[in-house]
């Protein structure tokens, strides 16, 4: 009986340092779980930031086409009428 009673607390002990052991896993796991709830909730507010910059540097990109756009529709204008020019003086030019 005393060999029995010996192995059921032997048995006992092991399987509260089992259950000790555990307890402590998960408040460290409790801790992880946290910190990377954190860390996600900090990524989402990053990715939305990155969205509206995306947003407003695309809105950018399309008004600087638009003026790059006008700009050069302006100096090809502007091309043609001094080519047109020098095309009309040109014979008076070769007179002289």
């Amino acid at each position: 009986a005393m060999i029995k009673y010996n192995e059921a607390q032997s048995i006992k002990s092991t399987y509260e340092h089992i259950v000790k052991r555990l307890k402590e896993e998960r408040v460290g796991f409790d801790n992880q779980l946290a910190a990377m709830e954190r860390t996600v909730q900090a990524k989402q507010r990053d990715y939305e930031e990155l969205l509206l910059l995306s947003g407003d540097a695309s809105h950018a990109r399309d008004v600087a086409q638009q003026n790059l756009h006008a700009v050069r529709c302006d100096y090809e204008e502007k091309r043609a009428g001094r080519e047109g020019d020098l095309r009309e003086r040109h014979p008076f030019v070769k007179i002289r």
